[in-house]
């Protein structure tokens, strides 16, 4: 498994002066290799260049694992504190006897959709029966997802599921006509918008009753570190906070922390656009019907429940128990500083 390194507390107290011995050390572990408009921006890119990690005391140094499973198994193994995984993927290894807990729910809305081909016959569930549709991967929790849709919508689902991948593969699929419509998660669709397509999208219901992506740890991490695992979360909301008040510049920043995400060949006047196009899709998902201003992470246990029930009607879990998958506890100290203050860096900052 390949790990990315970086030191955020080095690379603020580089910029703000601030001294690390007292810096108790967080390992962070994303659940994809590459990085791009997304959680990592909030974070880890924005706190870090902020300074807001240092000033909760930590020195995060961020892995990145090849999926959620992956990056939940590091956090296991002891090599990771903390860890981005999906509220499936929680319960699935709680089964196996996994201590994992989720102390913050990043998506509220896990962003699936299925994208129409603008100009399309196409404009609900019930006019994709018999239809071909394309997949990021096989079964799993998105097959789920939209039948269980399709459920809802008071259909049963009729269609011919494909594995197109998703980026080019995915655009390649729709342009040629090898699908009807295509499943991907919100930021890969403002991947594929960025190339020239154009989509209209169907909304996938079952995920607003669905706990979504979130923030997890170790059981024992999370009982003898508590305030690291605090100081983490805060700095994090802190960064998300920034990113909502001045998205240009998370991108920005983004570009600083992560170079590689700087398309080749492009300014970064001419870059942020997109790359911002990107990030709004993927906060759409994560906030939907969250009201503006209000704290965010807010973890409801009645979705958990849902999630447990939906999961085990696939057969993908084995039981409906949620007891110790997740932890309320955390949302108000996470949330616990001055917005404002946040919110008027986000808007003096200057722009490279």
């Amino acid at each position: 498994m390949r790990m990315t390194r970086v030191s955020a507390a080095a690379f603020s107290a580089v910029l703000f002066g601030t001294g690390l011995a007292s810096a108790d050390t967080v390992n962070l572990v994303f659940s994809h290799p590459n990085m791009a408009p997304g959680e990592e921006v909030f974070m880890y890119a924005v706190p870090q260049a902020m300074g807001y990690f240092a000033e909760e005391g930590i020195d995060v140094q961020m892995q990145a694992a090849s999926g959620g499973a992956q990056a939940a198994q590091v956090v296991l193994s002891g090599a990771g504190d903390l860890s981005t995984t999906m509220a499936e993927g929680v319960l699935q290894l709680r089964e196996q006897g996994a201590d994992l807990t989720a102390i913050y729910e990043l998506k509220r809305y896990n962003g699936f959709s299925i994208g129409i081909p603008q100009g399309s016959d196409i404009q609900t569930l019930a006019d994709l029966q018999g239809r071909t549709i394309g997949f990021p991967v096989a079964g799993g929790g998105v097959a789920m997802i939209v039948d269980e849709s399709f459920r809802m919508a008071g259909l049963e689902p009729n269609y011919t599921a494909v594995v197109t991948g998703s980026g080019a593969p995915a655009a390649a699929a729709v342009s040629n006509g090898q699908v009807d419509a295509i499943v991907l998660w919100d930021a890969a669709f403002g991947i594929i918008e960025n190339q020239g397509l154009s989509f209209d999208y169907i909304d996938l219901g079952v995920q607003n009753e669905l706990a979504g992506m979130s923030l997890v740890a170790r059981d024992d991490f999370l009982r003898d570190r508590r305030e690291d695992a605090v100081a983490y979360c805060r700095a994090m909301t802190r960064g998300l906070v920034f990113t909502l008040a001045n998205r240009e510049a998370a991108i920005d920043i983004m570009f600083d922390v992560f170079p590689t995400t700087l398309p080749a060949d492009t300014s970064r006047a001419d870059a942020i656009p997109g790359q911002v196009n990107i990030l709004n899709k993927w906060l759409d998902s994560a906030l939907r019907n969250l009201p503006e201003g209000a704290p965010t992470g807010e973890i409801d246990p009645s979705r958990w429940t849902q999630t447990a029930e939906r999961y085990l009607a696939a057969g993908l879990i084995g039981s409906e128990n949620t007891e110790g998958a997740f932890d309320t506890s955390f949302f108000e100290e996470c949330n616990d500083f001055d917005r404002e203050a946040v919110i008027a860096q986000a808007e003096a900052y200057q722009m490279r």
